[in-house]
Formats: structure tokens, C-alpha cells, sequence
């Protein structure tokens, strides 16, 4: 799927109040290429279309924000708009046969509840874009998490942490019930959240102190499609967005801040409730 850069010039035209003639004074265009391209003579190339998204951001126009809450609003019945993060294109249907599998939940096709929240993930790769999903939730079986000792166990088991518990039975049973489901939806961890789930493992913190640390949190919800039947019959893609540099300067500079918040939050929860909880040989043994 190519980028919609037709509807998305028309929406900048509609945002401003602008004809052809300062359209392509604005996004420094000739009258000829914009020509070619609404009649689709010419397809633009990703550094042409680089320049143009750059020139629609520099003017006040976050298109892609406009179109998450335009998605939003048209929302059906058991229904829910997801976006995905792409390092480069997703080619072909999306399926879990290429997923990592020290991933949250292992092999599955992760999708997150906000542009900005997928927006964040591949901000270092230079020609990553943002695709839009609807998911239909009718007739699937959902696991849903909070921050809980589950889903913090899970978490550590399919990243490859727990390998000194992994035939406890309470992390057995867990993993395997994992198997009566189709998609989880569950918080999102970072690389904070990583640090703080080591200690644990490793015996330095408590359950409590490692549970409120986590939920200090704040990059929402994910969703993870474990099998491609449900993939191909409840997710259909809708749009793929183009990322444009000057974007991601912006996203850069509120991940910056929100990992700030985070590290402190963690700080100060595990001074607060330091000695109290469990550790995990207590747990888990």
C-alpha cells in the first residue's frame, strides 16, 4: 500500500483555504509535477513526498493527527482503530510468521490504540511509516491484562528473563492459558520498564515495588494478534501514513520528556514501597 497523498494534499487545501496555484507555492511543487500527479502520471518518490509532508507539518497541518481523530470519530459497534508502527513497508498481508519472538507476548502482529503511541517505536528509522487498522472484535477471544503479577510474569517469560522459573507451575499455567486466546490487549513496556522487571527477577526488589514502578507507565495499550485467521478475517488495513522528518523531531522531543516522567515515577515507587510485597523465589518457588 502506497501513501494516500492525493487526499492528504486536498486535506491541506481544505485546512488552509488554498487553491492549486498557492498549494504548490507553499509546498515548493511546480504547477507541471502537481499536475502529473493528480492525474496520475507520475507517482512521487519517497524524498519528493519527504519535502511536501515536511512543508504540510512546517505550516501548522499534522495530517496524521487529523486523520487518527477523523478514524476515531467514524467508529462502528465493536469496533476499534489500531495503528501500527512499520521500520520501512509492511509488504504483502500482515502476518505473525515474521514477528520476533522475545517480544511482550512472543509471535504476534502488535498494534497500538494511538498514532502517537506507534509513532514513538520507529522513530529511528528514516523511512518507517504508521499504518491504520480497524479491528473487529465480533466473535473473538480476547485476554485482557492490566499491570498485574501476570502480566509482569508473562512479560519476563516471552522476553527471556525467567529462565530459572519457567517450569514453576505458576508461570506454566500461565503461559498455557495464553493458548484459549486470539488477541491480548495489555499495557505496553519499554526499555525503563525492562530495567525495573530485572530487578525483580534477580531478587533485588519486591512484587510491590516492581508492580507500582511499572504502572508509572504512560505509553497505554497494546494489541497482539497471536494467529493470522484472525489477522485475515478481523483487521483491515485502512491507510498507510507517511512519517515525515520534521514530525518526528517533535515525537523525538515528547519521548524525551515522557521518559523523564517515567524514570522518576519509578524512583520514587520504589522508595515507597521498599520491604513491603513479595520476592520472586517467594512467588514462584
Amino acid at each position: 500500500m502506497y501513501f494516500n497523498y492525493l487526499k492528504d494534499i486536498n486535506y491541506f487545501k481544505s485546512a488552509l483555504d488554498i487553491n492549486d496555484n498557492e498549494l504548490q507555492d507553499i509546498i515548493d511543487i511546480s504547477r507541471m509535477t502537481l499536475n502529473r500527479w493528480q492525474n496520475n502520471k507520475v507517482i512521487p518518490s519517497y524524498d519528493s513526498l519527504e519535502k511536501v509532508y515536511n512543508n504540510f507539518y512546517d505550516n501548522g497541518v499534522n495530517l496524521n493527527r487529523i486523520k487518527e481523530e477523523l478514524y476515531k470519530s467514524l467508529e462502528k459497534k465493536d469496533h476499534v482503530i489500531l495503528f501500527h508502527g512499520a521500520k520501512e513497508e509492511l509488504i504483502g498481508e500482515p502476518t505473525i510468521e515474521y514477528s520476533e519472538t522475545k517480544k511482550d507476548f512472543g509471535k504476534g502482529f502488535y498494534l497500538g490504540e494511538s498514532f502517537n503511541q506507534s509513532a514513538s517505536f520507529v522513530l529511528g528509522y528514516p523511512h518507517s511509516s504508521i499504518y491504520i487498522f480497524d479491528f473487529d472484535k465480533t466473535n473473538i477471544k480476547i485476554k485482557e491484562f492490566n499491570v498485574s503479577e501476570e502480566w509482569m510474569i508473562l512479560i519476563a517469560y516471552f522476553r527471556g528473563r525467567l529462565y530459572e522459573y519457567e517450569q514453576s507451575k505458576i508461570v506454566k499455567k500461565i503461559v498455557d492459558d495464553l493458548k484459549n486466546y486470539d488477541v491480548i490487549i495489555a499495557p505496553i513496556a519499554d526499555n525503563t520498564m525492562y530495567t525495573t522487571l530485572d530487578d525483580f527477577i534477580s531478587g533485588k526488589i519486591t512484587n510491590s515495588q516492581c508492580l507500582n514502578a511499572l504502572s508509572a507507565n504512560r505509553l497505554g495499550l497494546q494489541y497482539v494478534f497471536l494467529n493470522d485467521n484472525v489477522i485475515k478475517n478481523n483487521l483491515k488495513m485502512l491507510e498507510r501514513c507517511f512519517y515525515c522528518q520534521n514530525e518526528r523531531k517533535e515525537y523525538q522531543i515528547y519521548r524525551m520528556k515522557e521518559n523523564d516522567i517515567g524514570k522518576n515515577k519509578v524512583k520514587i515507587a520504589l522508595r515507597e514501597y521498599a520491604g513491603k510485597g513479595k520476592y520472586i523465589e517467594e512467588l514462584l518457588q
